[in-house]
């Protein structure tokens, strides 16, 4: 078919812009320059300065794939790491200064990601003491194995104010423990979680608390000689703590209350000399002229019961 002279110019224009549209397609396809790894490096140190955590991932993964043996490469590693912890994707920032430690443990960063590490196990624990806590002990050993393994280290204060926090974290989930106890009524099971606080948590702010709440227990079990102990105990060795006070009050408070047992038991001679170490350690407490009462009662009760001498004899 014969095309005229209008069909031929407009299919000569077609062909025309085919042409330019494929050069600039090929000229758009181009690859784009791979950078150094210091000028990579700098990108990503600059997107992390911003703020820009991902975009700063995705720099410091290009320079470490990029440039596996450059010396650059374990500084990128860190701050991969730490990027991720600035993401607060705490488990993955943990993998990352895991692998610097592992492949990199001549690298001045070693000891600092070996810290970070600790501190992301720690900072991924679920606040909720409900939740799985299995990390928390986890990051109690690196904290503790990052102390011994660098005793110099100008971290060491701060890793051991993470190691308070977590003890006190753990310390809390038992403590916890022992108040449900308490509230329900069981005291032998709530003295073995406050025990178990005092012994193995001594340092934790829940130490003196439980060590009261064992106390409280023994008075619940009418063992008032060992509350008072307890009690006393406390006020030596937590003396500025806010229950001190109340431990002053409770340790009388069981001293009476173990004379009165006594008495009812018909143990005269005990209760008699209970009363009597009551009114002597605890001069001031109101209850000394109802130890008088009883002391004059239990009187009453010994001369009554003492055998009569024969008239005839």
């Amino acid at each position: 078919m014969r095309l005229t002279r209008k069909q031929l110019g407009l299919t000569v224009l077609i062909v025309a812009l085919g042409s330019l549209a494929l050069v600039a397609g090929c000229g758009g396809s181009k690859t784009k320059a791979v950078l150094s790894a210091q000028e990579g490096f700098r990108v990503g140190k600059d997107r992390y300065d911003h703020k820009k955590y991902l975009r700063a991932i995705e720099a410091f993964q290009q320079v470490i794939y990029n440039n596996p043996g450059d010396p650059i490469v374990d500084t990128a590693q860190y701050y991969l790491a730490l990027s991720y912890f600035g993401e607060k994707d705490y488990a993955l920032a943990s993998v990352e200064f895991n692998r610097l430690v592992l492949n990199y443990p001549g690298s001045v960063y070693a000891a600092q990601s070996q810290f970070m590490r600790a501190v992301c196990t720690f900072e991924n624990t679920p606040r909720n003491s409900g939740l799985d806590q299995s990390e928390l002990g986890e990051a109690i050993s690196q904290l503790e194995d990052f102390i011994v393994e660098h005793p110099e280290s100008e971290l060491v204060p701060d890793a051991n104010k993470y190691l308070l926090r977590a003890r006190n974290r753990e310390a809390r989930r038992f403590y916890q423990a022992a108040v449900v106890y308490t509230r329900i009524g069981a005291p032998a099971a709530a003295k073995i979680y406050y025990q178990k606080v005092v012994d193995d948590y001594t340092g934790s702010e829940y130490a003196p608390m439980a060590t009261f709440g064992i106390a409280e227990e023994d008075m619940k079990l009418k063992a008032y000689d060992e509350a008072r102990r307890r009690f006393e105990n406390f006020v030596t060795v937590y003396p500025d703590h806010r229950l001190a006070p109340k431990a002053k009050k409770r340790a009388a408070d069981a001293a009476f209350d173990a004379a009165k047992l006594a008495m009812k038991k018909a143990d005269y001679a005990g209760a008699s000399g209970k009363f009597e170490t009551f009114k002597k350690d605890f001069p001031n407490d109101s209850r000394v002229k109802k130890a008088d009462q009883y002391l004059q009662e239990i009187a009453g009760k010994t001369t009554s019961a003492a055998p009569k001498a024969d008239a005839n004899s």
